[in-house]
Order: structure tokens, then C-alpha cells, then sequence
């Protein structure tokens, strides 16, 4: 009787012993935060930055106000879902040169260490008129697929940030016909530009805006109607990493999601790429029905996702 026992005391501390030791070696190999100055894209992200576009454009077109521009709300909330974060939705009804329209921004917050924010944003829709298979694949799409995939690697990473990273998806950026106003585009970042001048004016520390980020032959600008000290962090980013998206200073104003933010006195700038066709300096692929994923290159999206978080690593 006394051996059976003692033979189950020493299995039952044996058990004990295996169960304690696995146990802390799940621990040793849970994955540890990444301080931002540590944290770098994995190789090859542009590969799955565009399949992120390629599902994305199934939704095709997705102009504000359509059943299109709901789905690809649903679709940006499940997939920010996926990659960790709660996705959040802000919806309402405007006035618009066509009628009152109905505009949904969709947006999820990344926590730093404090509630001192950046925006990092780009919008979703796609300009209306073109064609019922128009993707937008790079004019709302191509930074759709870079802002999941840096979101997704933020959290795998447990990026520690001393800023909050609100990843914003607008709605409404194209305007209606030729010519932008007071309420005709950039509905989206102008809403939300509103909200942070009004209730939160001192959390809102800077903007980067990304538009039309996947031509195969990028060199981002860097418009005269941002914030200049913003502007000079987005430059020096870009010089000191080989690896990340080019950049030039503009010779001309853009009207674009930054503007809102900048005419309220927040710290903002835009990184786009005007040329995007044929050539090299060619703009005939945008707003038409060319502008498909296959005009699209994974490596510039991966150099965008790259300065992106350069400017974040300048500015944290």
C-alpha cells in the first residue's frame, strides 16, 4: 500500500513538474513587445499588401452612397477585425451637389502609451462616372492593402507606441464632376477633421495622409499645402532608408484628405504620386477604367508601408 502511494506522489510531482516546465516555456516563447525604433516590416510585405488590394477591388466600383461603398465598409471592419484591432464606424448624411448622400468613415485605434494620436489615412472610395468595372485599384485601393498589412504586423509585433495610431479609412474623398468645394469631396477626413478641432483639438498631434501609392515607378510628393516641419521628417525619412518610398517636394497645391486637417491647424501631410500611366510622367491610367491591379507594384507598396513607419519612428 505504502509503495502504491508513494508511486502516485512521485507520478502525480512528476506531472507537476512537466505541466510547470511547459508552461514556462510557453511563457519564454510568447512573443515580447517591439519597441517602434525596433520595428520593420517582414520581408516580402508587399505580397500580401496586395492581395489585400486584389480582394478588396472584387468590391468594384465603390462610390460614396452606393450598396458597393457599404460593403467595402463591411469588408474594411472584418478584415481590421482579422488583423487584432476593434474597427469603429462613423456614419451620417450630407448635402452634396447630387442630393443628401450617405458617407460611413471606417477607423480603428492602435494604443500608445498615451491618447496623443497620429492619423495615419487614406480613402476607400472610388470617383463616380467612370464605369460600372472600375476598380480604383491604385486611387483607393493600393493604400487600403498597405494600411492592413503595417496594422496586422503592428499588432502580431506588439509595437510599443508612445503615440495611438488611428488607422483612418475615408469615405467621400472624390468629389463629384471636376471641381472640389465646400461640399463636394473629402467628406470623410473633413468630418473628422471637424470632430478632433472641436472636441479633442489637443490629443490630434499629426496627419499623414497616403494616396495613390502602387505605381511601379514611384516617387512620392510631397504638395506645397502641408504642414513644412511635418514635411521635412517625411524627407529626411526617405533619405536616410534606402529601402523606402522616394520623395520630392511638389511644385503645386493638392487638394487632398490632408487639407481639412492643415486648414484647422494640425500637423498634416500628403504622400501621392500624381503620375500614374503609360510613361513614367503619364497620367492616363487615373481616374479610368486602366487603373486595375495588374498596373500595380507590390514593391511600391512595400517602400510606402516602409517611410511610413520611418516617419512614425521620426515623430513617436
Amino acid at each position: 500500500m505504502k509503495n502504491k502511494l508513494f508511486n502516485f506522489l512521485k507520478s502525480a510531482v512528476f506531472v507537476t513538474f512537466i505541466s510547470t516546465i511547459m508552461l514556462f516555456c510557453t511563457a519564454c516563447s510568447a512573443k515580447k513587445p517591439t519597441p517602434l525604433a525596433e520595428f520593420n516590416l517582414q520581408n516580402n510585405s508587399g505580397a500580401a499588401m496586395i492581395k489585400y488590394v486584389e480582394r478588396f477591388v472584387e468590391i468594384s466600383p465603390r462610390n460614396s452612397g452606393t450598396i458597393n461603398a457599404g460593403k467595402a465598409g463591411q469588408w474594411l471592419s472584418r478584415e481590421i477585425k482579422k488583423c487584432g484591432l476593434k474597427p469603429q464606424a462613423d456614419s451620417w448624411i450630407e448635402q452634396t451637389p447630387n442630393g443628401k448622400m450617405a458617407f460611413c468613415n471606417i477607423f480603428a485605434d492602435y494604443p500608445g502609451e498615451t491618447e496623443k494620436t497620429i492619423i495615419i489615412g487614406c480613402h476607400y472610395d472610388t470617383k463616380a462616372g467612370i464605369g460600372p468595372t472600375f476598380q480604383g485599384a491604385n486611387d483607393g485601393g493600393s493604400t487600403v492593402g498597405v494600411m492592413l498589412e503595417l496594422m496586422r504586423q503592428m499588432v502580431e509585433k506588439k509595437v510599443i507606441t508612445k503615440h495611438t495610431i488611428r488607422f483612418a479609412f475615408f469615405d467621400g474623398e472624390e468629389c463629384l464632376g471636376d471641381s472640389y468645394s465646400a461640399n463636394n469631396g473629402l467628406h470623410g477626413s473633413t468630418r473628422m477633421a471637424h470632430t478632433y478641432f472641436t472636441t479633442a483639438k489637443d490629443i490630434l498631434d499629426h496627419v499623414i495622409i497616403i494616396d495613390m501609392v502602387g505605381d511601379k515607378d514611384l516617387v512620392l510628393e510631397l504638395p506645397r499645402n502641408v504642414t513644412p516641419k511635418l514635411a521635412k521628417q517625411a524627407m529626411l525619412a526617405a533619405m536616410e532608408n534606402k529601402d523606402a518610398a522616394r520623395v520630392s517636394l511638389a511644385t503645386t497645391y493638392c487638394i487632398d484628405d490632408h487639407w481639412p486637417f492643415v486648414e484647422r491647424g494640425f500637423s498634416a501631410i500628403d504622400l501621392i504620386d500624381y503620375t500614374y500611366g503609360s510613361t513614367p510622367t503619364g497620367r492616363d491610367y487615373w481616374h479610368t477604367l486602366e487603373d486595375t491591379v495588374d498596373k500595380l507594384s507590390p514593391e511600391s507598396l512595400e517602400k510606402t508601408g516602409i517611410l511610413v513607419i520611418d516617419i512614425l519612428k521620426l515623430i513617436d
